[in-house]
């Protein structure tokens, strides 16, 4: 650059040349971003859609099949029926109490104690035969 023409009054247009051009392209890129964004779909949105429909179709049917008046006059005749009810013991053999008469009945029954075993060991006093030496290459 030529020293007459480098001063600062130069050098800071030039500056704010650069950042308005910068500036620009950046705002050209917000207003196309702008009109063409669209918002992202995930799998649990396409998903949901459909868990929407079922779920109103359920509500919609289920109003039609029963009012709520209807439940509102079964539940004190449910009701009785349940107060008057004796509760019954359930026998699930599946459940045992460990410890219990059901659960030794249950239990394996204990294998034979093997005989025991005899504390001498033959040769005890000779020594041990050393392996042999290993072949050299």
């Amino acid at each position: 650059m030529d020293p007459a023409r480098d001063t600062p009054i130069i050098r800071s247009t030039i500056y704010l040349r650069g950042i308005g051009i910068f500036l620009m392209f950046a705002l050209l890129l917000a207003v196309i971003w702008l009109f063409t964004h669209k918002a992202p779909e995930s799998l649990e949105d396409v998903v949901a859609r459909t868990r929407y429909a079922t779920k109103a179709k359920l509500e919609e049917t289920q109003a039609a099949s029963l009012s709520q008046q209807a439940i509102d006059a079964a539940i004190p005749a449910v009701a009785e029926q349940l107060a008057a009810a004796k509760p019954a013991a359930v026998e699930k053999p599946e459940q045992v109490i460990p410890g219990s008469p059901t659960a030794a009945k249950i239990a394996p029954k204990p294998v034979s104690t093997p005989a025991p075993i005899d504390s001498k060991v033959k040769d005890a006093d000779k020594p041990p035969v050393p392996a042999p030496n290993p072949p050299q290459p």
